[in-house]
């Protein structure tokens, strides 16, 4: 697949699979499939169930720095804010990446989903969240809610100014750990906040 992108410009192959697009992002097969994993109900606060194509967006975002996996994401996040009547004062922000992870990856990939959807939603992007250099490689991938919350305590803060109202975007949420805290955080500093995933794990 990394061969075929270097290989490729966007919208020949698909983001996806690999196999031909015809012009778009993805090719049909995984569109319909990427269709098929949309969450409806929205108490979900997220876009799509964290499985099959959309699992294979946010990976290649995240993992291999396909920046056009954010775009396809951002559709769906984008046309579910429409849905929540955010105001038009609103910022998109995201979960701030540790320095470190960062560079060991090469891209701030909340923040390149932060921005596509605020170039969707014609809305402003701001880093609104200051990480900590507390534990910067730690993961929570397989910890309990509660041992989640236990390693956020401490690890955000907000910047000095906030805006009221405030729309906060990640790729996968699990147990809600990180988007509570995040929430949280900004809240304590004056802001009406939404959030919204581009994934969920159910």
């Amino acid at each position: 697949m990394k061969l075929l992108r270097a290989l490729y410009p966007e919208r020949v192959i698909c983001v996806a699979c690999g196999r031909p697009s015809d012009g778009e992002f993805l090719c049909p097969k995984c569109e319909e499939e990427l269709a098929a994993l949309r969450l409806d109900s929205p108490g979900q606060h997220a876009a799509y169930c964290y499985d099959g194509v959309a699992k294979k967006l946010v990976h290649h975002l995240k993992y291999d720095c396909v920046t056009a996996s954010a775009t396809v994401l951002a559709r769906e996040i984008s046309r579910c804010a429409v849905q929540l009547h955010l105001s038009p004062d609103t910022v998109v922000t995201w979960v701030t990446m540790p320095d470190l992870r960062r560079k060991m990856r090469g891209i701030d990939h909340g923040r390149v989903l932060a921005q596509a959807v605020g170039l969707r939603l014609g809305l402003p992007v701001r880093q609104l969240l200051i990480r900590s250099g507390k534990h910067p490689l730690r993961t929570q991938r397989g910890s309990s809610k509660a041992k989640r919350l236990r390693n956020l305590v401490g690890l955000f803060s907000p910047v000095e100014e906030m805006p009221k109202y405030v729309l906060l975007v990640d790729d996968v949420t699990t147990t809600g750990a990180t988007m509570e805290t995040c929430c949280a955080c900004l809240r304590r500093a004056g802001a009406q906040v939404t959030h919204l995933a581009a994934t969920k794990v159910v």
